[in-house]
């Protein structure tokens, strides 16, 4: 078992395509060829990721299922694998494979599972097996599931401890959806206090979020915030300069294992965000971040991650080191070998 087939394909936006493009690594890392089938067209944007000529995958065409004959196959949250399964399971793949990036399972998702069109079902965390298995069991008793532990690439990202100090800097960085923001996240904003001014940057921001925020069409966010659509201006840039992510989401809303996290503990970026989901497996609360119960907890930490520079700064060198060893290239490759092992074994 030496191949797997990607149904989908890597992207540096979007939770589930940059998860995949860091996973990539893991695979050829074990000694794996990594084939590429897309379920849409490859256009500029995915190019530009270059994935055959720096990274040494095997780009097919779009759709080509005949290419997942005998291969492992797996996807990250691809709609369009869903549709595609049942011809898909007709090319014989060796197995078929399923990560639900999110902390719940949709309706063509169920189909699926109903269906034993999926073979195995990957988990990210504990904590939405805990959620999803007994619902997947009850969907199919047959599917076999199982927790994977993700790799981050911490490489890619510059870790800054000495950030200027003439004013505290945070932002907030999602997709443009409105369950990814709570309602009172700009009073948190405004009702934090700071030894110097504020200053915020949102990415993700389209009217629909920009109306919820403000509470009502028309409204401005206050002129030291910076309000952006997600892809506006580098994630990297926004971290170079931002002292901390203070995030809080639609009380609604479970986190599965946020790549915002990742990439700031490797940013030196200290998190202050949801005491819930896949928050809890990335902070240590008071160590590496903040978790926090309600929108009063996070002015409070918020306004303590200003006025503390040093112990702020100790809790970015903390979560750096957290994130080196528990989302290391080698923590990961030993769970990837441990699962294809049952895999081959079944």
């Amino acid at each position: 078992m030496d191949e797997i087939a990607v149904i989908g394909y890597p992207s540096k936006y979007g939770g589930a395509d940059t998860e995949l493009d860091h996973q990539i690594h893991v695979w050829q890392a074990l000694g794996m060829r990594v084939h590429l089938i897309h379920t849409g067209e490859i256009d500029a944007r995915l190019r530009e990721m270059r994935m055959a000529e720096d990274r040494g995958c095997i780009v097919h065409e779009p759709r080509d299922w005949k290419q997942v004959r005998g291969k492992l196959v797996i996807s990250y949250c691809n709609g369009g694998y869903l549709e595609a399964l049942p011809e898909i399971r007709e090319q014989e793949p060796l197995a078929t494979l399923w990560v639900n990036c999110m902390t719940y399972l949709f309706d063509r998702e169920k189909e699926r599972h109903e269906a034993g069109l999926i073979d195995w079902f990957i988990y990210q965390t504990e904590t939405v097996r805990d959620k999803a298995a007994k619902d997947l069991h009850a969907l199919n008793p047959e599917l076999n599931q199982v927790v994977v532990d993700p790799y981050f690439d911490a490489d890619r990202f510059e870790f800054r401890s000495n950030k200027p100090e003439d004013r505290f800097r945070f932002c907030r960085i999602s997709r443009e959806d409105q369950w990814k923001f709570h309602p009172q996240q700009l009073w948190v904003y405004e009702t934090m206090t700071a030894p110097v001014l504020k200053e915020g940057t949102i990415l993700g921001v389209n009217e629909a979020v920009r109306d919820k925020l403000t509470g009502g069409p028309g409204r401005q966010v206050p002129n030291w915030i910076r309000a952006l659509p997600a892809g506006s201006e580098p994630v990297e840039q926004v971290y170079a300069r931002s002292h901390a992510v203070i995030q809080m989401a639609d009380p609604g809303l479970v986190e599965n294992l946020p790549r915002v996290g990742f990439e700031a503990m490797a940013t030196g970026t200290v998190l202050c965000v949801d005491d819930r989901g896949g928050w809890r497996e990335q902070v240590l609360q008071g160590q590496t971040g903040f978790l926090c119960a309600d929108q009063r907890e996070f002015v409070y930490r918020g306004s303590r991650l200003a006025f503390e520079p040093a112990e702020r700064r100790q809790m970015a060198e903390n979560a750096r080191d957290h994130l080196a060893s528990r989302w290391s290239l080698e923590a990961s490759k030993a769970s990837w070998a441990a699962f294809f092992d049952r895999v081959a074994a079944k």
